[in-house]
């Protein structure tokens, strides 16, 4: 049995980490958690470091430049097929492209449109939530370089964080 790390609230929308592996840098799972799903749900040496800090710098640099409302425009009304339409924010998770992953984020007055592709943008999918869901979501995430394991025997580690 393992301890998993669940960053946000999993019944609404959160992030499954868990530090198994020291590579280059801290490695492991990275997940997001939607409708009682885990995106990419595959990949136990995904570097952490690498997508946790590319996911803050993509979000906070583009919210820095200002946030244009992109209203009510329907699903089927946006064009993906060359990035990010417009005004809707690209969040770079790295490595989790690999598996057809690919996040991007709209406002609309009180809400965030969160658009995702779990299967390298042949679809998009929406999920809507109160505006700051997912900014609290990703600045929650901390910083790779504060993981520990911890062994509590020889089948149990636990992904500790030290602040």
């Amino acid at each position: 049995m393992e301890n998993k790390m669940i960053i946000g609230n999993a019944l609404e929308i959160g992030i499954q980490l868990e530090y198994i592996i020291e590579l280059s840098s801290p490695s492991g799972l990275f997940n997001f958690i939607i409708d009682d799903r885990l995106i990419p749900g595959k990949g136990i040496v995904t570097d952490l470091y690498v997508v946790i800090s590319s996911l803050k710098d993509s979000l906070n640099n583009k919210l820095a430049d200002g946030v244009i409302d992109i209203g009510e425009i329907p699903l089927d009304d946006l064009d993906f097929s060359n990035g990010a339409p417009e005004n809707v924010l690209w969040l770079d998770v790295s490595e989790l492209s690999d598996y057809g992953c690919v996040f991007w984020l709209g406002f609309d007055r009180g809400f965030e449109r969160l658009f995702y592709s779990t299967d390298f943008e042949k679809t998009i999918q929406e999920k809507i939530y109160p505006k700051g869901t997912i900014e609290k979501l990703i600045n929650s995430l901390p910083d790779a370089k504060d993981f520990i394991i911890r062994r509590i025997n020889k089948e149990v580690t636990i992904t500790d964080v030290t602040v």
